[in-house]
């Protein structure tokens, strides 16, 4: 059985979110004509440090020395950022472990500001905050804690002070404030080794110093929602009990793993992993956790803390969805795959409320999970070898397999001895799921059977209607398909499923910082080497006439047998009195603006690249030239025209791996009344 808990200090809820990023409710019947949104356009870009120098200078510069001076591409400085439109304060988490704090009093020119600081933490994971009562959570994994500050006023400018440290249950991923701030959600995830299970924990009464949280661990009645239940709910199990059997006891690799005490102790809950939480609308009557790897919801009555529903995403159908996943060609190239689907497994989740139902948009991002030793991800070359498979006992239906006929297989193309002389394209070693919605392991795990190949991230977005009766399944309204691809090749070709990440920072000085903090067996250093040397995979003229590593063209295609177009936020809020919705892609930096104020049929506004530079420079060229987008943008907050610094609705988009933030205004044909200044809502 399932035994999934929450860790419970008395919750209250409250029907007017006012934290950092607010549940959009939306009236259809407020809504400004159609075709009022213009675009959306640059208006300014600041390149953040990871934190003090550490690398470049020598005696290092100090944690308290301001301002901070540590840059370097691919460092990690914008990891996560959140936005304080009550004291216009940027903060910017970087994997390095400091918070960055930029001055957004002049939106159209952002400064650093001597308010950064180092947390005394280690393992820092996610950042949310409470901008009108003053409070910031940063979440410690390992810990399993969350860090609780006073956010900067001001009024009183001074660095962020530390309030309390609260615990929160074991690897704390990813925390949310309620309405009034009244209340944290945290989930808590299995880091991949241990017998830890998925959970949510709630927190309340932080707020007073003079009195310690009272902690209440409550039992959620899961006793019917074993492995028979998830997997009949449509859930992803990346392992099961019985796959722990067949992977432990009867495949060929058995010798490789040892699972004997995670089968002895197994429950459900250790393979569910709760990612990204959500309100279900602006009442907060229910918490949405976000099940990444499992591809499915989890819906948590608020009243009394009581999981009502689980249930999944949803396959995508290759067979009559295109795909490009053909790396070897350069271009783009989309057909359909008859026996290949796509798990949706969207990285975040955004709940609206739509006069008077319930949606959520998914970013189908993709990942997959690992345990231990044992990876749910497999190159199809490495599968199919031959007339056989890759493992013993494991038995696949004709259409999809056949040893003795290869060729009438939908698995031929995918086949390591596949031959273009028999008019296909080979594709070779596209990556595919080994879990439970590719293969059946509990008819029988001695001989499970492969009925089907399945990717990682459904390459786009969707919108899926919540059912009011929980028992129900999740009704998909509307999945982008090809689109995301197909329109963002179209405009941008030379990006077509590429990459550029931190593995293209630069060798060489200047801002070589990336390469100078690796020790000298770190795997990331021998591919920095790599990626710049042009007799490895480098480029002769990385954008100035001298070697280093390859601008993005140069990488076309390089993502398409993996998550290709991988979609790594997707953000919803009110702009120019239309509901409007904003993807941008992981590798290759496409946002796209599209008008959703129809939700089942939404229309595409804008595409738009955050590096044009990267067309023709390196990143690390880019970056000491100051020229560098958004890249690896995994954070992005939509402010409504009350939140922003300008008075007028947009977008602020952080590269990772650039350090850069950028703000965008949304166009409108008509302007609507600007807002007010938001001033100093705490003072």
């Amino acid at each position: 059985f399932l035994s999934l808990f929450l860790l419970l200090w008395v919750a209250t809820t409250t029907t007017t979110p006012v934290h950092g990023e607010r549940s959009v409710d939306f009236k259809i019947a407020n809504a400004m004509p159609r075709g009022n949104v213009k675009g959306i356009s640059l208006q300014s870009r600041i390149t953040i440090p990871y934190g003090p120098e550490l690398y470049q200078e020598d005696p290092p510069q100090s944690d308290t020395e301001q301002p901070y001076r540590g840059y370097g591409a691919g460092m990690g400085a914008a990891e996560k950022i959140v936005y304080d439109y009550t004291q216009r304060y940027l903060y910017s988490m970087s994997d390095a472990g400091y918070i960055l704090v930029v001055d957004y009093q002049n939106p159209a020119n952002p400064q650093l500001t001597d308010y950064s600081y180092a947390p005394p933490h280690d393992n820092l994971g996610s950042m949310e905050i409470c901008p009108e009562q003053g409070w910031m959570f940063l979440s410690l994994f390992k810990e399993g804690q969350v860090a609780i500050y006073k956010l900067i006023d001001r009024s009183q400018p001074a660095t962020p002070q530390l309030w309390r440290v609260v615990d929160a249950g074991q690897n704390v991923k990813s925390i949310l404030a309620n309405g009034d701030c009244s209340l944290i959600a945290v989930a808590n995830t299995n880091d991949g080794k241990d017998l830890d299970q998925g959970a949510v924990t709630m927190i309340t009464g932080f707020a007073d110093l003079q009195q310690e949280p009272s902690v209440t661990t409550v039992p959620l009645d899961f006793n019917e929602w074993d492995d028979e239940y998830l997997l009949m709910r449509g859930l992803n199990m990346p392992l099961t009990n019985k796959s722990l059997e067949y992977w432990d006891d009867h495949s060929e690799d058995a010798d490789d793993y040892d699972f004997s005490n995670v089968r002895q102790n197994y429950k459900s809950a250790i393979f569910l992993e709760p990612e990204r939480l959500a309100w279900n609308g602006p009442e907060e009557t229910e918490l949405l956790v976000n099940m990444q790897s499992n591809n499915g919801l989890l819906r948590i009555n608020m009243a009394d803390y009581r999981p009502v529903a689980v249930a999944g995403y949803g396959l995508k159908d290759h067979g009559v969805v295109p795909i490009d996943v053909n790396e070897d060609d350069g271009q783009c190239d989309f057909r359909t795959y008859p026996g290949v689907f796509s798990l949706r497994q969207p990285d975040t989740i955004k709940s609206i409320k739509y006069d008077d139902k319930h949606y959520v948009f998914l970013s189908n991002e993709g990942v997959d999970k690992s345990y231990g030793d044992w990876d749910e991800a497999k190159k199809t070359n490495k599968f199919f070898k031959g007339d056989e498979l890759d493992f013993d006992n494991m038995i696949t239906p004709e259409r999809l397999f056949d040893g003795s006929n290869m060729q009438a297989g939908q698995s031929w193309v995918f086949n390591d001895d596949c031959d273009e002389d028999t008019g296909v394209i080979c594709i070779g070693k596209m990556e595919i799921s080994l879990g439970s919605n590719a293969i059946d392991y509990e008819s029988d795990p001695e001989e499970p059977i492969f009925y089907r190949m399945v990717l990682f991230g459904g390459r786009g977005w969707s919108i899926i209607e919540l059912p009011d009766d929980p028992d129900d399944l999740l009704k998909l309204v509307y999945d982008s398909a090809d689109a995301q691809e197909r329109d963002g090749c179209e405009a941008f070709p030379w990006a077509h499923n590429g990459a550029q990440d931190d593995e293209y920072a630069n060798v060489a000085p200047p801002n070589n910082t990336l390469f100078l903090s690796l020790d000298e067996d770190d795997k990331l250093r021998e591919t920095l080497i790599e990626k710049n040397d042009p007799e490895e995979d480098g480029c002769t003229d990385q954008g100035d006439g001298t070697p280093g590593a390859c601008p993005m063209p140069y990488t076309v295609d390089e993502k398409s047998d993996k998550k290709g177009a991988a979609v790594e936020n997707i953000m919803v809020g009110e702009a120019c009195g239309r509901l409007l919705a904003a993807s941008v892609t992981e590798k290759t930096s496409v946002a796209m603006i599209f008008d959703v104020t129809d939700i089942t049929s939404p229309d595409l506004v804008q595409v738009f690249h955050l590096s044009p530079v990267s067309q023709f420079k390196s990143m690390g060229l880019a970056y000491n030239q100051g020229e560098l987008g958004e890249i690896d943008p995994e954070s992005s907050v939509f402010l409504t025209r009350e939140q922003s610094p300008s008075g007028k609705a947009g977008i602020l988009f952080a590269g990772a791996y650039s350090g850069t933030v950028s703000f965008w205004e949304f166009e409108c044909e008509k302007d609507e009344p600007a807002a007010e200044s938001s001033g100093n809502l705490r003072g």
